[in-house]
């Protein structure tokens, strides 16, 4: 068995107390490449089955060779504490030590990679509903975390999508119909169980919504009914994978005492007309053209200008993407020089998308790139159920499509 701390303290606090709830921590400035995978493939949402594999990863760049732990967390379908304890959902032991670890080599920028893979000898999961993987320091403190889903299904869910049938979010907005279909739907729908339906766009739980309740009841489906989501538009991306060479978004590299990656100047999309541009819908992908992708990736600094049509109510602007989790942090904020904002950042060699965000001086969050329908989005829909006497909320149904084929 792999090492865990503290046997006796954890073992009382395994059989006597609830995780706590979701953390909205920002990931520490050493921690970089945190990815979350379902099956070794890269998917908008990582959803599991109960004997699927989930992996998480992520590089730290302090380079030092540091203890970390991590534990499985159980949430319900708005990533709050479920009244389960820990051997409700985890056969085994959790408050594990990362054991997977290797120092990069053949790099400029020196760090260490960890992976955890979810089972393992140490434990697996037995139920089904959201879960998040947290990283803790050798004090136990709190780092940040990465969620994922698992799903036993009982139902069949499926979703299509369309332009928005109201006038004002015509041209701007996507609508989703989602179908249920289930053997007998009344024992879903009834004043003894709760039905919630969770879509998510983008992988982003930033920009999620849940529907309460269907719109149509059949003995044997359930219809929901023009659920409605701003589209935006298409996430822009560079590519940095030939780390000392030039592409299409990337015009200069240099080789100091690291890889310096200069990108184009980026726009407010705000006031032009949708472009076609094929994205990832967010996501990023660590180049694969060398023997040993993982620990033989390079970091180079990468410079960002960005010129907004107005300056004057902005506050602070950031780069979002799947590869900060969509986080608001300094860790990504640029700052205003010459009329732009401007800003170097660390990222591994890979494909990456991202998008622009601020707040201004009222708090206030607004991103750069309009609203169009014509903009390609996935969305991921999750059926949670919960009977009366049940503590937790199960997911008994998932699925994912694409606005790639919109209805108009």
């Amino acid at each position: 068995m792999k090492a865990t701390r503290f046997n006796f303290y954890y073992l009382y606090f395994f059989l006597c107390t609830v995780p706590m709830i979701s953390q909205e921590k920002n990931t520490p400035k050493n921690i970089y490449s945190v990815e979350i995978k379902a099956n070794n493939k890269k998917i908008s949402y990582p959803v599991i089955d109960l004997n699927g594999l989930i992996n998480l990863s992520f590089d730290d760049l302090d380079a030092e060779n540091k203890d970390y732990y991590y534990q499985i967390n159980h949430y319900d379908y708005k990533w709050k504490k479920s009244k389960l304890f820990k051997v409700d959902y985890i056969d085994g032991f959790d408050d594990n030590l990362i054991t997977d670890t290797n120092n990069s080599f053949n790099t400029l920028v020196d760090f260490n990679h960890y992976k955890i893979s979810i089972p393992n000898e140490d434990l697996k999961l037995k139920i089904s509903g959201n879960f998040s993987i947290s990283i803790h320091d050798e004090d136990g403190d709190f780092l940040f975390e990465r969620k994922f889903s698992v799903v036993s299904k009982k139902v069949s869910v499926s979703s299509f999508i369309k332009k928005s049938n109201e006038l004002k979010n015509y041209e701007t907005h996507h609508e989703l119909d989602v179908t249920v279909k289930c053997n007998s739907c009344s024992d879903l729908i009834s004043s003894s169980s709760d039905l919630k339906l969770v879509l998510i766009k983008n992988n982003n739980w930033k920009d999620s919504k849940v529907i309460e309740k269907p719109d149509f009841k059949f003995t044997d489906r359930l219809i929901y009914k023009n659920i409605s989501f701003s589209a935006g538009n298409e996430y822009r991306y560079f590519d940095n994978s030939k780390i000392n060479l030039t592409n299409l978004k990337v015009y200069k590299t240099q080789l100091n005492d690291i890889y310096n990656t200069f990108l184009t100047t980026d726009y407010d999309r705000n006031k032009i007309s949708y472009e076609y541009n094929p994205d990832k819908n967010g996501l990023f992908f660590i180049s694969q053209n060398i023997d040993n992708p993982i620990l033989q990736n390079d970091y180079s600094k990468v410079h960002f200008n960005f010129k907004p049509y107005d300056l004057n109510q902005i506050k602070k602007v950031y780069i979002v993407g799947e590869f900060n989790n969509y986080e608001l942090s300094e860790k990504h904020e640029l700052k205003l020089a010459n009329n732009s904002y401007q800003g170097q950042f660390l990222f591994k060699q890979g494909f990456y998308n991202y998008k622009y965000y601020s707040v201004n001086s009222n708090n206030e969050l607004k991103y750069y790139s309009g609203d169009y329908w014509e903009t390609e989005n996935s969305y991921t829909v999750l059926l949670f159920y919960k009977r009366v006497s049940d503590k937790y909320y199960s997911l008994i149904g998932n699925y994912e499509n694409s606005s790639k084929n919109i209805i108009k």
